[in-house]
Formats: structure tokens, C-alpha cells, sequence
């Protein structure tokens, strides 16, 4: 059980966040609870201090960054040439979100998102 987790996904579920699904919720619990990882690509992190730095959801990154970092069930997965080599090859205008689902390729994950384009790809 590997999935990649999304900014505002990540965010939301720290934040205890009713916009969170429950079926993205009940996802990352299940992985949570059952050995499984949950893949933070450094473009969501990156994402989620500019997200707190404009004040657009009131949170404390550095609370959540630290969580990442010392979870087991999470693990940051750095922007590396050969996810860089599945970003070339997928077709998403949007960088951060190519980027997230050059990702998921890699790793052979599935993706917990509520974007729409993300989901299509």
C-alpha cells in the first residue's frame, strides 16, 4: 500500500479539515494503521509553506513538516533525475501537479488527491 499524498490533502488531514473527503481520510487512516507509506513528494512540502506563508489555510507547517519527517508511515520523496525523467514524460501542463504524478509513476503508486486533473491523468 503506497500512495503519493497531494498538498491540499496532506494539509486538510492535519489539519482535521472537513474539506478532506472521507474516503481520502478513511485512505490515509487505512495506510496509517496497516504498515503502509505514504509518499510526500518536496514539491507538496514546498507547496504547503507557501500555503501557510500566505495565510490561505491557517496551520503550522513546521508542526506538520516535523510530523513528516518522524512518522513512519511517511516518507518525503525528493525530486531526483529519474523522477525528473517521468516528469518528461508526463503530459500535465501544471508543473507542481506533473510533478506529483511523475511521482506516483515512479514509485508505482497510487495518488490521494482531490484535483480533478490529477485524476484524469
Amino acid at each position: 500500500m503506497i500512495y503519493v499524498v497531494d498538498t491540499h490533502v496532506l494539509i486538510w488531514y492535519f489539519i482535521g479539515s472537513k474539506r478532506l473527503k472521507r474516503e481520502l481520510k478513511g485512505k490515509m487512516d487505512e495506510v496509517r494503521n496497516n504498515g503502509g507509506r505514504l509518499l510526500v513528494p518536496t514539491i507538496v512540502l514546498a507547496e504547503a509553506l507557501a500555503i501557510a506563508e500566505k495565510d490561505k489555510v491557517e496551520f503550522d507547517f513546521h508542526e506538520m513538516y516535523q510530523r513528516v519527517k518522524n512518522e513512519i508511515e511517511f516518507e518525503i520523496a525528493g525530486f531526483t533525475s529519474e523522477i525528473l525523467e517521468e516528469v518528461i514524460r508526463t503530459k500535465i501542463h501544471e508543473i507542481h501537479d506533473r510533478i506529483i504524478v511523475a511521482t506516483a509513476n515512479f514509485y508505482s503508486a497510487g495518488i490521494l488527491t482531490k484535483d480533478r486533473i490529477i485524476l484524469e491523468s
